[in-house]
């Protein structure tokens, strides 16, 4: 297959007849791990020849208090809906600029999913914005107006949920998964119907409140956000028209199950110790950077392609005493085992991949190996791999609360072993909340668009998961070419999870691009990163995978202009112990292709 993209790709984007000139250019403010994309403040500048056709502003016909009054709401089928709260929101001040005045609707679905819908009461667009939730969720997001709804010449109406259940996603102890280990109705709301209730139930009042329904429909989320987006492309293929999917947990029972265990285990020496600190992540992240920071032709600090990445640890393992400019040679080992990920005693891996060159950071909160697979610091002291995020906040409340059946407890990080039958122990339960389902077909002929997204530097979700997704979606969806009309993803160099940046980078904005698609069959071939490297600033095209920006050899090296589309050469499938080949969805409306599933 991967001769077949690069042929594809050798001809260049303008094939599909789209103009490689539409650049955004966007600066984002990190969220962080989880939190939902469409809470990301975000300012963009677009080429105007591509904008969509402004939409007549529309007005509300009902009062906002009149929400809570209407009883229909209490009887609606499959989905009764009590409403908590109605409120006239006027943004002022610096708080919000640019923000509308909106009618603030707080409510609870059956059996309990707590949602907020945002409803503009004189210029709304006839949009809609569904935002999704990251970690285990618990809790209802803050939700931003995108700042794209000036451009479009009106205000999305936008909502979010906190996916059925109350409480912190991560959890000190591992308490985050509590919700799921008793009740099985509470796992599907997680896992799917909690979004699909919320669409019916916004757009249901979305009528009441304007008179008629969204004439477009988009979903955007980044880590468990992408994840719920996912879901909705696979499960419920005829509700968006247009889905923004950021660092989607599309393999989520074999990342926290497998991978994050396998960082925590390769991690702890004898004593439940970790055995790699973050006081070594500089070094490291340094002599990263040194082997493949110049992968686009110029010597700019940042990888572009870390596929195509060569490093190996063992460069600067220590040669006399320890220090922090170097490694020992345990430590070296455990580097070694997070860039290769985990796999079985003979060989085959769990996940597809590890963890990407470039996303080891510089031990500095909140990027890089210090937020997930690294414990607090205590520079010289002995720290337990307990303390770290894979093991109390991901790894343990998923096997310890969801990877049995309900009221069954789980095991412990570091019970059990790596192997095939370990792997196969987490289905059929895992595959209520995996997003593995590569038959978009009904998606397609819905007519609904996808743009799926991350940093070549996530560690909180690697990478290589999201582009073994996509590899596979293309040779299911007839190729490259036939699925990037419906389907295209963007990886964005040194970007952490969700956002942050060791380049101090910034994540283009995706919800103008897509509602340009949709609305204009406008398909976005190109986006613009800008970056900051010490006192350099220069900016980079970002293509559609498995493209990279080269440099011209001529022109400003600080110009996006000045680089052009190439394959990568190191873009490949990964052959993996799950490979799509086993996974069954369960529930929603639309299922796998006849003859494409088996178990075994």
């Amino acid at each position: 297959m991967l001769e077949r993209i690069r042929a594809r790709r050798a001809w260049g984007v303008s094939i599909l007849g789209v103009s490689a000139a539409v650049a955004l250019i966007v600066i984002l403010g990190s969220t962080g791990g989880g939190v939902a994309a469409g809470a990301q403040t975000q300012s963009l500048v677009a080429d105007s020849a591509k904008l969509a056709p402004d939409s007549s502003a529309i007005a509300s016909v009902k009062s906002c208090a009149s929400i809570a009054q209407q009883t229909s709401l209490a009887a609606l089928a499959q989905y009764p809906t009590a409403i908590t709260g109605t409120n006239v929101v006027t943004p002022s001040g610096t708080a919000a600029p640019g923000n509308p005045t909106y009618c603030d609707v707080t409510g609870v679905i059956a059996p309990q999913t707590r949602f907020e819908l945002k409803l503009p009461l004189t210029d709304w667009q006839g949009r809609y914005l569904q935002n999704g939730c990251g970690g285990y969720c618990g809790a209802v997001g803050q939700q931003n107006f995108p700042s794209c709804d000036a451009t479009l010449g009106g205000d999305f109406a936008m909502a979010t949920d906190d996916e059925g259940h109350n409480g912190f996603s991560g959890g000190s102890l591992g308490s985050g998964g509590l919700f799921a280990f008793n009740d099985q109705k509470l796992r599907t709301e997680y896992g799917y119907e909690s979004e699909q209730a919320l669409y019916v139930v916004a757009r249901y009042i979305i009528k009441y409140f304007y008179g008629q329904e969204p004439n477009y429909s988009y979903y955007n989320g980044c880590s468990d956000g992408g994840r719920e987006a996912m879901e909705m492309a696979e499960r419920y293929p005829n509700d968006f028209d247009g889905i923004i999917a950021g660092a989607p947990e599309i393999v989520a029972g074999p990342l926290n199950a497998e991978h994050q265990t396998w960082d925590v285990r390769v991690n702890t020496d004898a004593n439940g110790n970790a055995i790699l600190t973050d006081d070594k992540l500089p070094a490291l992240h340094n002599a990263v950077i040194a082997a493949c920071g110049h992968d686009d032709g110029t010597n700019d600090g940042i990888i572009t392609d870390p596929q195509n990445c060569d490093f190996d640890p063992a460069s600067i393992e220590c040669q006399g005493a320890d220090a922090p400019s170097c490694l020992t040679s345990a430590q070296v080992e455990v580097v070694r085992k997070f860039y290769a990920g985990p796999s079985d005693p003979s060989g085959r891996l769990l996940y597809p991949g590890g963890l990407p060159y470039g996303s080891e950071g510089t031990g500095v909160f909140p990027g890089g190996w210090a937020l997930f697979e690294l414990p607090p610091s205590q520079h010289g002291g002995s720290v337990p791999t307990t303390q770290s995020l894979d093991y109390s906040g991901l790894s343990q409340p998923y096997l310890r609360y969801q990877l049995l059946a309900p009221g069954v407890l789980g095991p412990d990080p570091f019970q059990g072993q790596f192997t095939d039958a370990g792997f196969r122990s987490m289905f059929p339960t895992a595959d209520i909340w995996d997003a593995m389902d590569t038959n978009l077909r009904a998606f397609r002929a819905h007519g609904g668009k996808l743009i799926i997204w991350q940093g070549w530097s996530d560690n909180g979700i690697p990478p290589t998961g999201t582009v073994d997704y996509y590899d596979t979606l293309a040779s299911r969806m007839g190729g490259l070419r036939s699925t990037e009309q419906f389907a295209r993803l963007f990886m964005l160099p040194s970007v952490y999870h969700c956002g942050g940046s060791y380049a101090g980078a910034s994540v283009p904005d995706m919800v103008y691009p897509m509602v340009q698609w949709v609305e204009d069959g406008t398909a976005p071939s190109q986006l613009t990163a800008s970056y900051t490297v010490g006192s350099a600033s220069f900016s980079r095209p970002v293509y559609p995978y498995p493209d990279i920006p080269r440099y011209n050899g001529s022109g400003p090296t600080s110009d996006a202009a000045s680089f052009h589309a190439v394959p990568s050469p190191g873009a490949h499938y990964t052959n993996w112990l799950g490979n799509y080949l086993f996974y069954q969805p369960v529930g929603g409306s639309g299922g796998s292709e006849e003859g494409y599933s088996r178990r075994g």
